[in-house]
C-alpha cells in the first residue's frame, strides 16, 4: 500500500525542516500536494529536486514566505 500523503509530509518535515531556508510545511489536499514553506527559493534548485522525488507520487508546491517570529 502506498503511503498517505500525510505520512509523506511527516517523513519530508523530519528529513528537511530547517535545511535550506525551509521552516515548516503543510498539506493541500485538494492539490494532492504537499506545502513546503521556505524562506526563500533555492538558487540551484537541487534541493527542490530532491524533495519533489521523495514526495511522488504526490506533488510539492513552494511557497515563499518570511519565517514566523515570537513576538
Amino acid at each position: 500500500m502506498p503511503e498517505s500523503l500525510e505520512d509523506t509530509k511527516k517523513r519530508l518535515r523530519s528529513q528537511y525542516l530547517g535545511k535550506g531556508g525551509i521552516h515548516g510545511m503543510g498539506l493541500r489536499k485538494s492539490q494532492n500536494a504537499v506545502c513546503v514553506y521556505v524562506e526563500r527559493k533555492p538558487a540551484d534548485g537541487i534541493l527542490a529536486e530532491e524533495i519533489e522525488r521523495e514526495a511522488a507520487p504526490y506533488k510539492v508546491i513552494f511557497v515563499e514566505e518570511s519565517p514566523p517570529t515570537v513576538t
